[in-house]
């Protein structure tokens, strides 16, 4: 009887460690499955987008109530050294909601800021003569600095 009581009683505390351990590595798959977006986090930071013939950089500053602020310079014909490129600069604060940020000038420009974990992506409603000639910010951005004075 004894060695029933022992095998009975191993079994069960024995069960304790693996159960922890199981929902140790459930925890950790939840934390790295989570979604890949910005929800309740900084998104500060400086942002690269470069392509062949046209660049772009944002700095992104975190204000007091889910509010950015956007500071930005886009180049267009950048391999052009007697013309020189064409420019275009982003300066706006707005709210942040569902990890989106929309801009509206009064000229009819507006500009749309989607973050993710360590990127952003933005798209545009252009209006003609906004920025200097085929100047965008449209496009995929990567993250090279958490903070964009840093």
């Amino acid at each position: 009887m004894r060695t029933a009581i022992n095998h009975h009683a191993q079994g069960r505390f024995g069960l304790l460690p693996r159960l922890a351990a199981t929902l140790s590595f459930c925890l950790a798959f939840l934390l790295f499955a989570a979604p890949a977006d910005a929800r309740n986090r900084d998104v500060s930071g400086h942002y690269e987008r470069n392509a062949e013939n046209d660049q772009a950089s944002l700095d992104i500053t975190m204000l007091p109530g889910d509010r950015v602020k956007v500071d930005g310079v886009a180049l267009w014909n950048i391999k052009n050294e007697k013309y020189g490129p064409n420019l275009g600069e982003l300066n706006f604060e707005a709210p942040l909601k569902d990890d989106t940020v929309t801009w509206h000038d009064p000229d009819g420009y507006s500009v749309t800021i989607h973050f993710s974990r360590k990127a952003l992506d933005v798209t545009e409603h252009e209006v003609d003569g906004h920025f200097g000639h085929n100047v965008t910010f449209v496009g995929h951005y990567v993250r090279t600095k958490a903070k964009a004075g840093d």
